[in-house]
């Protein structure tokens, strides 16, 4: 019994809820660890078509994540689940990123995609799937997804957390508001300032 209550709070990224359903209530002013529930709720409260189409895939990487999280799904708050759908163009990478919450498991719609995360270790675990597959990468670890094929790919993405979280490696260090210090890249990647402010220009966010 003593197992099976450890294991059991060890395999969810979210804690565990208490009440048959709390939809986020997200126009409230309170923060809490995760949503307050909202005193009424209905059907669309569960509802989302968001991953039905492909997404434009017309940017520098060739990806688009759509996200169906409980940003897009109230209902899922304290259900500790989400999914998403990453569109690929041919050549299009998810650039390498981590998930503070949560692992992520792919299964792939269209195409084929070489797929990879590297451990603590410093190991590269990679393959190739393709239709009908499944991967897993670990909660936190850095992954990446990228189209080597001449056809569009997709997939859906699931995760074990209401708001799994995404931090992009290189529009962290290099993109930040305030901007990590270009000494601290230049050391960290050894190379000049002139070659962070140069990769510092490309990441920065498009003025509209």
């Amino acid at each position: 019994m003593v197992t099976l209550a450890v294991f059991s709070t060890t395999v969810s990224a979210d804690p565990d809820m208490l009440q048959d359903v709390c939809v986020a209530d997200l126009t409230s002013a309170v923060k809490v660890n995760g949503f307050v529930c909202k005193k009424n709720f209905s059907a669309p409260d569960f509802f989302f078509d968001g991953l039905a189409k492909p997404g434009l895939t017309n940017n520098a990487q060739g990806s688009l994540v759509t996200l169906a999280n409980v940003e897009k799904i109230p209902g899922l708050n304290t259900l500790g689940v989400s999914l998403a759908r990453i569109d690929y163009a041919p050549g299009g990478l998810n650039p390498p990123h981590t998930h503070p919450r949560a692992t992520e498991m792919v299964f792939v719609l269209e195409g084929e995609l070489d797929v990879g995360f590297i451990t603590t270790a410093n190991v590269l675990v990679s393959k190739t799937i393709k239709k009908g597959e499944i991967f897993v990468f670990p909660r936190g670890l850095v992954h990446f997804q990228k189209n080597n094929g001449k056809v569009p790919a997709a997939v859906i993405s699931a995760f074990n957390s209401q708001l799994p979280g995404t931090q992009s490696i290189a529009v962290t260090l290099f993109a930040s508001s305030p901007p990590v210090p270009d000494n601290v890249l230049a050391k960290a990647f050894q190379i000049g300032t002139e070659e962070v402010e140069k990769i510092k220009s490309k990441l920065a966010p498009k003025k509209t």
